[in-house]
């Protein structure tokens, strides 16, 4: 997930990829946990099946907040990210803004599955499509945090 910290790293960066690499593994269980739940059969037991899926993706939204308050933070990773190198502010930017819409997405979630929980069986489909799709959405802004790492820390600075 994110790359070992490279000797040339200042204090403040090296702890905030540590930072930053501590709440993306809470994400990662938690993330893992709401899939487990989502997989598991629920046909004659829907209700239950929502109440399980509804505790894991309480536990991965409150995973997910810490995370971005972690990196969006005043020291946090996106902050150190962009200290030498204003060329990754762009990408930062549309990073932080996806975490903040997934963030969002996952709230409303939360919606559909007490509806579930409340006996709704169509929600149970939402549920399904909708998380499915934040899953991916996380997994693809956990990937670009590493790429952003992986070029900010480990690569030279372009020239041109």
């Amino acid at each position: 997930m994110v790359t070992r910290a490279s000797p040339s790293l200042t204090s403040g960066q090296e702890s905030a990829v540590k930072a930053s690499e501590r709440t993306q593994n809470a994400l990662l269980k938690a993330q893992e946990h709401l899939y487990t739940a989502l997989r598991r059969p629920q046909p004659a037991r829907e209700r239950q099946w929502a109440e399980l899926v509804g505790r894991e993706l309480a536990a991965a939204l409150s995973a997910l907040r810490d995370h971005r308050l972690e990196v969006e933070g005043r020291e946090g990773l996106y902050a150190e990210l962009m200290l030498d190198a204003p060329w990754v502010a762009p990408r930062i930017r549309q990073v932080a803004s996806q975490l903040s819409r997934l963030e969002a997405d996952a709230i409303d979630l939360q919606i559909e599955v007490a509806r579930a929980e409340a006996g709704d069986l169509q929600a149970i489909g939402v549920v399904r499509a909708d998380a499915e799709r934040i899953l991916l959405s996380l997994r693809d802004i956990l990937n670009k945090e590493a790429d952003l790492i992986y070029e900010r820390f480990n690569q030279p600075a372009a020239l041109d």
